[in-house]
């Protein structure tokens, strides 16, 4: 009866150990869920991550809430995030740059699979956006006067950010340079503009409709919904295509269960009309992509920004 009862024992501890992940996955969420949005309040990326966080919330019946670290073009944050414990209590929600672009430029703590896809949510096209009292009307008269000795004064984010690669590569289409000033994120770009302190960002379109700015191009194949009145840069004989997405990601260890369960929420929050009526106020594109092709589309990206980056000239560490 001993050994019986030794061996019964023995079972249901095993039994036990198999089923106790089990368990922990399927009470998930227990506690609120903190989003790691990699800028500062005010921009594009922390006004549309709180947008998807209220979308989230109600498709996962779960509390989630936002914690802005900005610093050094997304990487602070990103940074950060990827340290953090993988229990599917942390996720991150980031623009391309700090995942895609500024691993190939600097030494970070993180690598490309340190975060893992999760879902793709937006995906928009970058304006060449003015101060609305601009004497710039087109993008040839800015092009213009640089080349004939202006000095045009860019800002955007962190040098390796989006906003930067496009304005250098514009530059480098008409043989121009502009100087570059890394101010920040969408709103402190606009004040510097604003302020006269720079003439032009390249940044999402958002940031024009967010902020009242001009713009004078849209960095696309054709023009946009929203900017009809808007050249593309296509039609302007400019080849180049270049565009700010927003995603969200787990660190590199978190349960395929716990990532399952939040890109299944990710999938109801990118169809709450909710989410879609107020990102489109503000001209973000929703283009949502599930775990599956977002994790491939982050591979490509990841991979074709690394070649932009040689082609334009811009130093790889």
């Amino acid at each position: 009866t001993m050994k019986l009862l030794a061996k019964t024992i023995l079972g249901l501890s095993a039994g036990l150990t198999l089923a106790a992940p089990q368990l922990a996955s399927a009470a998930y969420p227990e506690k609120p869920i903190k989003v790691i949005i990699n800028y500062g309040a005010g921009g594009n990326s922390d006004t549309s991550g709180r947008i998807l966080i209220e979308s989230l919330k109600k498709a996962m019946g779960a509390e989630f809430f936002p914690v802005n670290i900005p610093g050094a073009g997304g990487t602070v944050g990103t940074a950060q995030f990827a340290a953090s414990k993988p229990d599917g209590y942390t996720i991150l929600y980031t623009p391309i740059a700090p995942v895609t672009v500024q691993p190939h430029l600097r030494k970070l703590t993180y690598k490309k699979d340190d975060v893992v896809p999760i879902c793709g949510l937006t995906q928009n096209q970058l304006a060449v956006m003015v101060a609305p009292d601009s004497p710039y009307n087109s993008l040839e008269d800015l092009m213009k006067a640089a080349k004939a000795g202006t000095s045009i004064v860019a800002v955007g984010p962190a040098p390796g950010s989006i906003p930067h690669i496009a304005q250098a590569a514009l530059a480098n289409a008409y043989g121009v340079k502009f100087k570059y000033v890394p101010v920040g994120n969408a709103a402190k770009q606009t004040k510097a503009i604003l302020g006269g302190q720079a003439t032009v960002s390249t940044d999402m379109t958002s940031t024009a409709t967010l902020f009242g700015l001009k713009s004078l191009a849209i960095i696309a194949d054709e023009r946009i919904d929203g900017f009809k009145d808007v050249p593309a840069t296509k039609e302007l004989g400019i080849d180049l295509a270049v565009k700010i997405w927003f995603g969200t990601f787990a660190p590199k260890g978190t349960p395929p269960e716990i990532i399952d369960k939040l890109a299944e929420a990710c999938e109801k929050a990118a169809a709450d009309p909710d989410l879609r009526e107020k990102l489109g106020k503000l001209n973000f594109v929703v283009r949502y992509r599930n775990r599956a092709e977002f994790t491939k589309f982050y591979e490509e990206e990841y991979e074709g920004n690394k070649a932009l980056l040689k082609l334009i000239g811009i130093k790889l560490k």
